[in-house]
């Protein structure tokens, strides 16, 4: 138990930041403009490309002002195209600025720009990952990047392992069952936090006290 633990602390604290608030959204706000920036990142996540890769062209996209649902509604497709092919997005440039427009333009239509009536709409976990995926460009694998950091805030999601964060929970002899593992974080917040970490050391491998910690 205490070597579970240990190995828990030392994920959380050396690869626990959250990828929304790396690209600068803070979804725990629980605010409209945080959940689409980070849903716009989810679907650039989801593409066959280097997670650091898509992590910049999304923050790329809050620094050019192109985060917004009404911002994507009515940019200059070209200039999207650049931001995106110049912040490591490039084989996917076109592709992606489609699907951003065309994502932005269905949370206004369909949600009003607020995400958060999508999740009412869903209700539970099922229904709410299903509608993520009714965005073009997500398939499973989008949805549950969307729904692991999302669930920080809501209850719906709470508690959920997709197959990278559980696959890694594994190979460092933690529990690969939602709720068990959530037992050991404490709360949603540690617990997403140990998600993204587990992800972070799948994508990247682990700091030398996770290893200690696992030894």
């Amino acid at each position: 138990m205490a070597k579970a633990d240990d190995i828990v602390t030392a994920l959380i604290d050396d690869h626990g930041t959250l990828f929304s608030e790396e690209i600068g959204a803070t979804v725990a706000r629980d605010e409209p403009q945080q959940w689409f920036h980070w849903l716009i990142a989810a679907q650039l996540m989801s593409a066959r490309i280097a997670a650091g890769n898509a992590v910049q062209a999304a923050r790329a996209l809050k620094d050019e002002g192109l985060h917004k649902v009404d911002a994507l509604t009515s940019v200059n497709r070209n200039h999207l195209v650049k931001v995106l092919n110049r912040n490591g997005y490039a084989r996917y440039d076109n592709q992606g600025a489609d699907r951003l427009i065309e994502t932005a333009k269905m949370a206004d239509a369909r949600y009003g720009g607020d995400l958060r009536r999508m999740r009412d709409e869903g209700g539970d976990r099922d229904g709410i990952m299903s509608r993520v995926q009714e965005f073009k460009g997500f398939g499973p694998t989008g949805a549950a990047i969307f729904a692991r950091e999302a669930q920080i805030a809501w209850e719906a999601l709470y508690p959920m392992l997709d197959d990278v964060s559980g696959g890694q929970a594994r190979k460092l002899g933690l529990p690969d069952d939602a709720a068990k593992l959530a037992d050991k974080a404490g709360s949603a917040e540690r617990y997403t936090r140990l998600v993204a970490a587990l992800t972070r050391v799948a994508l990247d491998g682990p700091s030398e006290r996770v290893e200690a910690a696992a030894g």
